[in-house]
């Protein structure tokens, strides 16, 4: 998955670690974060252990500043030697996903295990609420003539836009400690 925004770039992979090899693995992926984060152009770069630390996944999430840089990281001899390397601990793993998780990235955490979706509800919840109601006070005095299908299309546009560039990674900013309460963190 490639994701390009204002930001930079953003990869996901995830891989499967094969069993009796989760030591082989996070060695492994200490060396490679270390190597990547001299690479022209990095951002950073987040893990997400899904489901705690006794799952077997991990979601790789890159961060470049442009698809050169992050093409070029991969290209380079090291990431393919240690790419190699990591198919004797590990293989690539496909899922699909809701990506409500994808709200919740927090900066400067670099393994991590996802929030529980209790605490992902209320938040999605407060601020969809929060901002539905602040738009249709606002804008319903222009709006409200409109036929219902117009109405709610610019509405729920207004909703998905804010929720995903504003609220919800200011809030899992602010929440941070909250949100990750339950989560064993490193870097």
């Amino acid at each position: 998955m490639v994701n390009i925004s204002t930001d930079g770039v953003t990869r996901v992979y995830s891989r499967s670690i094969k069993p009796g090899y989760e030591q082989q693995y996070d060695d492994w992926l200490r060396r490679y974060l270390a190597f990547e984060r001299e690479s022209r152009g990095y951002i950073g770069t987040t893990v997400i252990v899904p489901g705690g630390s006794n799952s077997h996944v991990r979601y790789i999430i890159h961060r470049f500043t442009d698809n050169e840089s992050l093409d070029e990281w991969e290209r380079s001899e090291q990431a393919i030697r240690m790419l190699e390397e990591v198919n004797n601990y590990s293989t690539r793993h496909y899922e699909t996903a809701t990506g409500l998780e994808t709200w919740f990235i927090v900066p400067d955490v670099k393994i991590m295990v996802a929030p529980p979706k209790w605490k992902m509800a209320i938040i999605v919840f407060t601020a969809a609420f929060a901002i539905s109601t602040t738009a249709r006070y606002l804008l319903n005095p222009y709006l409200e003539s409109w036929a219902l299908l117009i109405s709610n299309i610019i509405y729920t546009a207004i909703l998905v836009v804010l929720l995903t560039y504003f609220a919800m990674p200011a809030l899992s900013r602010v929440l941070r400690d909250w949100l990750y309460s339950e989560a064993k963190c490193s870097s």
